[in-house]
């Protein structure tokens, strides 16, 4: 009893002070605008074009056309929750050169989301969207406290035609565990103040091909999160006592087509359509993306900028998402020499955008080692 009357009275106390404060924070390559950098610069335009570690993340057919053996740190400088948004190590690999391809793996450690909120949310709410995809089953609406990790530990190859490749492949196998906490009150129960804790895992897979259809010019498709479910289990301790509940939840589909253009030796042109479709959580959305990108490449100067074009935003709970702008510009440059590559980029974070309703500033930075 002295043990329930203690959390009874934090969560009263947690439950007085959110409502008094709405906060939300989210972070991870989940929200839009991946991973890298030099990805970022280009408005995530690189589906076609991904050829390093990073490709384990865009398309993994582009270990393919690794030569040696790299690795590579990222993170958003302006984090407050994630310390790092990507670490990976990649390498070419001669196994498959008997049959006459080549090939390339990596393993990477990816941040997928990071959550924190505080305050009332509704459930017809932008945040919500993401705050019930990191704890599914979440009732309609709330006030309370809540944060959720979700970590992605992937293991990608890719394969090609060693002499004259027109066509790359690869795939990639995730990992992905998921922890939640919440203490608050929901509307339909609001003299019941609840502690709830989730841990989900899931085991996802996802694919790419690419094809060079000239020496200038390559098409691409990646697949993420192809039929993925997260195996969750609550565990809920309220007034009337402590349960747990285990369920299943789907996650969306991820479908980016690209293209790449040389238009010239030193200028590089990328477009990819990219669509999010089916369940997110307790919620059905159709999110779709044009994604634009230019590279110039001066000597050891790379200098790069793009556009992220937000198409449909549009969920089951929430007709159609009213995006801060009609578009979100991306920039940044990069050097390199023989065996270290360093890389920023500037650009309006997407998620934090549409949930302060104004252009919300970071930077991402990476440092990347190749032999």
């Amino acid at each position: 009893m002295l043990l329930r009357s203690i959390l009874i009275t934090y969560l009263i106390f947690s439950f007085i002070h959110s409502a008094h404060a709405r906060t939300f924070q989210a972070e991870g390559s989940d929200l839009m605008m991946g991973v890298g950098a030099e990805n970022i610069a280009l408005a995530g335009a690189v589906v076609a074009s991904t050829d390093d570690v990073y490709a384990s993340f865009w398309n993994p057919a582009g270990l393919s056309q690794l030569n040696g053996f790299s690795g590579s740190y990222a993170k958003q400088l302006n984090a407050k929750l994630i310390p790092n948004n990507f670490i990976g190590i990649a390498s070419s690999s001669s196994l498959l050169h008997a049959y006459g391809l080549d090939s390339g793996f990596a393993f990477a450690f990816i941040p997928r989301l990071h959550i924190k909120a505080s305050g009332t949310f509704r459930d017809d709410e932008f945040e919500s969207i993401l705050i019930r995809y990191a704890l599914p089953g979440l009732p309609s609406n709330f006030t309370g406290n809540m944060e959720s990790k979700t970590k992605d530990h992937r293991f990608s190859f890719g394969i090609a035609p060693s002499k004259n490749a027109k066509w790359r492949f690869g795939m990639a196998l995730s990992y992905i565990e998921c922890g939640t906490s919440f203490c608050g009150v929901f509307a339909e129960d609001p003299g019941n103040y609840t502690f709830a804790s989730a841990n989900a895992s899931a085991w996802a897979v996802h694919m790419g091909a690419k094809y060079h259809y000239s020496k200038n010019m390559t098409f691409a498709f990646n697949l993420k999160d192809f039929n993925t479910t997260l195996d969750v289990e609550t565990v809920i301790t309220d007034n009337e006592g402590t349960r747990t509940q285990i369920f299943h939840a789907k996650l969306p589909r991820d479908f980016s087509f690209g293209i790449t253009w040389q238009y010239a030796p030193h200028i590089q042109l990328s477009t990819n359509l990219q669509y999010m479709f089916g369940r997110y959580g307790n919620y059905d959305i159709d999110f779709r993306f044009w994604r634009n990108g230019l590279s110039y490449q001066a000597g050891d100067w790379s200098y790069r900028g793009g556009v992220l074009v937000p198409l449909r935003l549009q969920s089951d709970r929430i007709s159609e998402i009213d995006p801060p702008a009609p578009f979100m510009p991306t920039m940044g440059f990069g050097w390199t020499n023989k065996h270290i590559n360093i890389d920023l980029a500037l650009y309006a974070h997407p998620v934090m955008s549409q949930q302060q309703n104004s252009p919300y500033p970071a930077a991402d930075v990476s440092i990347s080692a190749h032999f």
